[in-house]
């Protein structure tokens, strides 16, 4: 929505106009306003539904028609200046300068840029200034004549100046060493090494311009190996412990796109490497080769890990969609073996440190629950840890005997030296898929196993509801650990809200992570009887079990070597990861060159931010997005909220309270609509917390800073004129109370104007929230004879397909009971005719229902057409300083009509526009021509029940009945039969 602002201050003023992004005033009274009318240069060539559009209103009398409707290209920064309107376009294919009359006609290009796209233009009637490409240009209207303006600003920089960062705000991973006594931390894109307790900080490699990922001891428990982008692309590295790690192996034999996991062998200087393409590799480093193991068809290849004795693997990969199963390479044989059967998803395997069994999580018990709403199961639980004995005579390990079936490998053999000795693993393949073993624990949300002595720790979360975040966000972590105790046969806890745990390659160490916290616990088999995990992290806490320091670890930064080196991995993760190898024609190494040199031009990390999406911009795609990352930090002052609506009365000197918002009263609704107030809409606000509201002093302006605060507000009833005084807590968003507002309003409506006949739901997105509100409403609403089903502003997500399962039910029959009313089969059906909504703002997922709604001919689609963007992302990799790029990489084909979704969007069966006058009047005309079409096909084909009188007769047939209704005795002859 369009507003002005008094320089005076004061409430913001509405414009009648709906939806805008830029307004231009004609010198005549003209308004010219921008739909959609966002930076082109952030999605280049962008021709879907929510393209910029511009509408004019020539005179100002309030009649708006489309302006420039036929250039097909996405329009921006519409200017008003003289007889002409100037304007961003790339309809050309780059996006310059233009202009043309005010019939739309004679258009012009004003810029001679040929590399970059002109960017939010402005102008003061005389001059028209804008950028490209990192510099400042001057359109005069009057001479034609297009200048770079040379700015000379002499800037200390500060944002480019050398700092330090946390180590702990900024944690990405952790390793510990083979004896536990040492740690490594990858934190801001920097690995350092530490002894536990004391000692100095060593960092890992080169100090700026380098990232460093996977960091952790080898075997020897003396060189280091980590993954390295310092020649502009991943591989490996083995630094030497010698000499303060200055020495350094380089692996540049292995390059193999974005390594997603790396483990060490035990006993040899060998790795199991896996990377974004789906491939598990056997890297050798003395020797420096490598041999490719395996390539899963649907997912990484990431749950993998190496026998006690470094001569098997053993690997979970992906061999159906949804589902996947454990393998097992043997080194020696250079072959691998399928261990589990396929069709479960069999994850996370470990081998017991004394090799007599593969640890494994598993999804293959299939227990349903019912759900709590809708008549329908689920399968929430269902995952539990499983072992394979890998010798046949191997017993199962539940038993109290257990200590008796195992007591020399319990116990172990010492070497001379008094270290222990690994046996080498005797595994007999036949019929090993027959010796899975389940363990005594519980079916519940189990993440990660990690084998130990005689034990298995194990976490795990409770079920919890998905509302409140999507699946890729962070959220606080429930996790809990625990250890299965092989030796007493229990279940004993160990930590709460961790979010991972490792443990040291002998055995005897543990570390875990709480937020940005580590905890080093060097006892792992300890008795955990009298421990309380709510209280403290272990029994005790002394040298040895302790929190490690994570502020001795200094981090220093170079924000511009930082900048480019986080530019080249956004540039290389949309390399490795778009979903298609030609990039869709796109020379990316071209693009890669072409905003190279801005970067000596960035000053500041939102300028780094600007530059990441122009760049990505260049694939001309959906969902390549860049957002979070370091920015310095500045105050932020935050409104309180009354959820209310005010007006500023002259009469009464005094803000008048226009509308009270009415969400759901359970939650936070409006603080005005508190128990023990009496606060309804006419009255006047006088003050807040003694302080007077007038003209120029907005209650908005009083609440600064008072979110979720007490505050003391004085009203003016607006019948009795007396003053009262309340105290409320303000509220930190009236956002969902809006909504909730909106939604019952449009409900309402519905129902009035089909006089109860249509339903009526609207689902904001594909995600969590928008499967909550589409069952929410579905419920009732889909009762009704017809169903209106609004898509509008759908942000998209993924559960689309659910939904439209839900939809394509049809009735084909009835439950009937004596006393209750009449039921359908199936039941949550909608018994007549669906209708959808959609628009311009309809996106991704949101797309795909339009479009599918349609396909599967469930109904009429009314509307705009959407947003045009199906190529979904899965976003896994932070940039250094926490920034999220995301990465096209599922691309959707549909049958009718290919890949022509992208880019375009999907077309209404009946396209209804929404002009500045309907906003103005309040006027729904997309929502009012679905409520037409419903009742349109009601009344062609109305919703009759059937008749339910010719209920079935179970009585004896009269011909068995006398006259006072009892049976007949039948007396029949009985033939003899000859024996």
């Amino acid at each position: 929505m369009l507003y002005s602002v008094s320089a005076d201050g004061g409430l913001p003023v509405k414009f009648p106009y709906g939806r805008g992004n830029n307004v231009a005033f004609g010198p005549r009274g003209g308004v010219l306003i921008g739909r959609n009318t966002l930076d082109p240069a952030k999605w280049k060539r962008y021709k879907g539904g929510t393209a910029g559009v511009f509408w004019i209103d020539k005179k100002g009398n309030g009649k708006f028609e489309k302006f420039l409707g036929k250039i097909k290209g996405n329009l921006a920064s519409p200017l008003w200046a003289g007889d002409r309107i100037f304007f961003i376009s790339d309809h050309e294919g780059l996006g310059k300068l233009y202009s043309c009359d005010l019939e739309g006609k004679n258009i012009k290009c004003h810029s001679n840029n040929t590399e970059y796209y002109v960017r939010n233009a402005n102008t003061d009637g005389k001059n028209i200034v804008y950028h490209c490409g990192a510099e400042i240009y001057s359109y005069n209207i009057d001479s034609g004549v297009e200048n770079m303006i040379a700015i000379e600003y002499y800037s200390p920089k500060i944002q480019r100046q050398r700092k330090f960062s946390d180590a702990a705000k900024y944690l990405e991973s952790y390793n510990i060493s083979p004896d536990g006594n040492s740690s490594i931390i990858t934190t801001r894109g920097k690995s350092f090494m530490f002894s536990n307790w004391d000692g100095p900080v060593l960092q890992i490699g080169k100090q700026y311009g380098v990232r460093y990922r996977f960091s952790q001891w080898m075997h020897d428990n003396k060189n280091i190996v980590t993954v390295s982008d310092e020649n502009g692309y991943e591989t490996i590295e083995i630094h030497s412990s010698k000499d303060g790690l200055k020495e350094v192996k380089r692996m540049d034999f292995f390059r193999a796109g974005i390594i997603a996991n790396l483990k060490v062998s035990p006993k040899e200087n060998k790795l199991a490497v896996s990377n974004n393409r789906y491939e598990l590799f056997l890297i050798d480093t003395d020797n420096k080769n490598f041999k490719k193991i395996a390539r899963s068809k649907f997912e990484r290849i990431e749950d993998f890990c190496f026998s006690p004795d470094g001569k098997w693997i053993v690997y979970s990969m992906s061999d159906a969609e949804y589902l996947s199963s454990l393998h097992l390479y043997s080194l020696e044989s250079g072959k691998s073996v399928q261990i589990t059967p396929t069709g479960f998803r069999d994850y996370q395997p470990t081998f017991d440190p004394d090799g007599r069994f593969i640890y494994f999580l598993s999804q293959r018990e299939y227990n349903p629950v019912y759900d709590t709403s809708y008549f329908q199961l689920g399968f929430s639980l269902g995952v539990r840890p499983y072992l394979i004995t890998l010798n046949k005579e191997t017993p199962s390990p539940f038993t109290p005997e257990y200590e008796k079936l195992f007591p020399q490998k319990r116990k172990g053999k010492k070497s001379k030296d008094g270290k222990s000795v690994n046996h080498d693993v005797k595994i007999d393949l036949d019929g090993i898929d027959e010796r899975i073993i389940s363990f005594p624990l519980p079916e519940k949300n189990y993440y990660q196993i990690t084998a130990v002595k005689d034990g298995l720790l194990y976490s795990r979360e409770p079920i919890k509801g998905a509302l409140h975040h999507w699946y890729w966000e962070q959220h606080p972590s429930d996790e809990s650990l625990d250890l299965f105790n092989f030796t007493n046969q229990k279940n004993e806890h160990i930590a709460k809200k961790i979010t991972s745990f490792k443990v040291s390659m002998d055995g005897s160490t543990l570390i875990y992570r709480q937020e940005s916290k580590l905890y080093i616990n060097s006892s792992v088999l300890s008795d955990y009887s009298n421990h309380d995990p709510e209280k403290e992290p272990f029994h005790h806490r002394s040298r040895k079990n302790d929190w490690l320091d994570l502020s001795r670890v200094k981090v220093s930064i170079d924000p511009m070597s930082e900048w480019k080196q986080m530019y080249t991995e956004a540039w290389r993760l949309q390399k490795e990861h778009f979903w298609t190898p030609d990039m869709s024609g796109i020379n990316w190494d071209t693009v890669y060159k072409r905003y190279l040199p801005l970067l000596d031009k960035v000053a500041s990390r939102s300028e780094f931010s600007d530059l990441i999406w122009e760049m990505q911009g260049e694939l001309g795609t959906s969902h390549a997005y860049e957002q979070g990352g370091d920015y310095k930090p500045s105050p932020v002052y935050k409104i309180g909220k009354l959820g209310a609506d005010f007006e500023f009365d002259e009469k009464e000197n005094a803000y008048r309270i226009k509308h009270i918002i009415k969400g759901d009263s359970w939650k936070k609704n409006s603080p005005l609509k508190s128990p023990g107030t009496e606060i309804n809409e006419g009255d006047y606000l006088i003050s807040i917390n003694g302080e007077l509201l007038k003209k120029e002093v907005s209650p908005g302006e009083l609440l600064v800073n008072q979110v979720k605060n007490v505050v003391s507000i004085t009203v003016k009833n607006a019948v009795t004129g007396k003053l009262k005084n309340y105290e409320v807590r303000t509220i930190a968003t009236d956002t969902e109370a809006r909504y909730r507002e909106w939604v019952e309003k449009n409900k309402e409506y519905v129902h009035r104007k089909s006089k109860g006949k249509l339903g009526y739901l609207h689902i904001p997105d594909m995600g969590p929230s928008g499967f909550s509100e589409f069952h929410r409403y579905y419920i009732h609403e889909a009762a009704k004879n017809g169903l209106v089903v609004d898509l509008r502003d759908n942000r998209g997500g993924h559960v689309s397909q659910l939904l439209l399962e839900k939809l394509s039910r049809k009735q084909i029959g009835y439950d009937l009971s004596r006393w209750g009313s009449v039921g359908t089969y199936p039941c949550h059906s909608v018994a007549g005719p669906i209708v959808a909504l959609t628009d311009e703002h309809a996106g991704s997922d949101g797309d795909i229902f339009s479009h599918n709604f349609k396909q599967m001919k469930l109904g009429t689609l009314v509307g705009k057409r959407t947003w045009g963007g199906v190529i979904g992302i899965n976003p896994r990799l932070m940039l250094a300083d926490g920034t999220m790029t995301t990465q096209p990489e599922y691309a959707t084909y549909m049958k009718d009509v290919g890949w022509k979704v992208e880019n375009y969007g999907t077309d209404p069966d009946v396209e209804v526009e929404m002009s500045p006058e309907d906003f103005a009047k309040g006027r729904d005309p997309q929502l009012d021509k679905a409520i037409e079409i419903a009742l349109d096909q009601l009344k062609k084909k109305p919703v009759i029940l059937p008749d339910f009188k010719n209920k079935p007769i179970l009585s004896l047939p009269e011909i068995h009945l006398n006259g006072n209704g009892k049976a007949k005795s039948l007396n029949r002859s009985k033939k003899k039969v000859k024996q």
